[in-house]
């Protein structure tokens, strides 16, 4: 299958931190909650609580819209590309997750099961399935070629976000605590509690750091190869806008971003500890996700207001 095939994936050597805004835009017409590139980092998706996901190719400093994505009866929740960039996986309101081919701008499947909105979507390693979280405190494995689900976890509360690798799922939730989930045996093999809600994980690209946004105003880098090493980053002036607040790693995993209350990107190196950068004045309104291009060059905020912002550090 053309979707099986092994796709090579460019690594960043060394992220630009962010210095000043180059396009300032309002993106869509009602808030965004969800921003992510594609592997070719010339492609966005940016997702609003309007339903649609509007695709921009980053030229000459500048997003230009390539597109939207229709099909979802209520707000997006999370995005994800796969590995080859070509397809779209989606989480909704509406307690469903929709994919989408690029070529098309109606869903190829709309994945329904869950009971309670779906709060985030995620590719396997295997493109053949797709990995849910939801309110509904499941998490949901699903089979893309025969639209159907094929594994549900319990997870034992309201489930903010997923990351996962091939046999591992990890879960954040509303009781502070990180679950590790073994995929194979749908059991809990580890817990590591916060000190507030969870509001979203991701995960370095070399798989060896997991870090996590919470409401007590931290973020926290586990090393997954040292399950008990645990770092916290915190600054004056930070504060999660909302539960589903998105931070993220730079793709050479020296950097987390992560946009405030203040409507301010806030930049932390992760070997210091110490806050690297605070970009404010582009955002009027709270700061709901960012996404920082493969390529290390660029960095996209969004916010409750519609704002898209693109930066650059050159």
């Amino acid at each position: 299958m053309e979707e099986e095939l092994y796709v090579p994936v460019g690594i960043c050597l060394a992220a630009r931190v962010p210095v000043r805004a180059l396009h300032v835009l309002d993106a869509h017409e009602l808030g965004i909650n969800a921003v992510r590139f594609s592997s070719s980092c010339n492609l966005l998706a940016t997702g609003g609580t309007d339903r649609s996901i509007k695709l921009w190719d980053v030229k000459a400093g500048m997003l230009h819209n390539r597109g939207t994505l229709d099909g979802s009866n209520e707000g997006i929740t999370s995005i994800e590309f796969d590995q080859t960039g070509t397809r779209v996986i989606a989480a909704s309101y509406d307690k469903s997750a929709l994919f989408w081919r690029l070529d098309d701008s109606a869903p190829k499947l709309t994945l329904t099961g869950h009971s309670r909105k779906v709060t985030a979507a995620k590719f396997k390693c295997s493109l053949r399935q797709v990995v849910t979280g939801s309110a509904d405190r499941t998490v949901k494995i699903w089979d893309l070629h025969r639209a159907a689900c094929i594994q549900t976890i319990e997870v034992l509360s309201y489930c903010s976000d997923v990351v996962c690798s091939e046999h591992v799922i990890v879960s954040g939730h509303y009781d502070r605590k990180i679950r590790f989930w073994d995929s194979r045996a749908a059991s809990c093999t580890q817990e590591v509690p916060l000190q507030g809600k969870v509001t979203s994980l991701d995960i370095s690209t070399d798989h060896r750091q997991l870090l996590s946004c919470s409401r007590d105003e931290s973020l926290q880098v586990v090393d997954l190869r040292m399950n008990s090493s645990r770092i916290c980053f915190r600054a004056e002036g930070f504060k999660c806008g909302c539960d589903s607040t998105k931070a993220i790693f730079s793709p050479d995993g020296s950097y987390l971003a992560a946009g405030s209350a203040d409507g301010a990107i806030y930049i932390w190196n992760v070997n210091s500890g110490n806050l690297e950068t605070r970009l404010p004045d582009m955002h009027s309104s709270s700061i709901n996700a960012v996404a920082w291009s493969g390529s290390g060059e660029y960095v996209v905020s969004v916010d409750k207001s519609r704002r898209a912002v693109l930066w650059s550090g050159i």
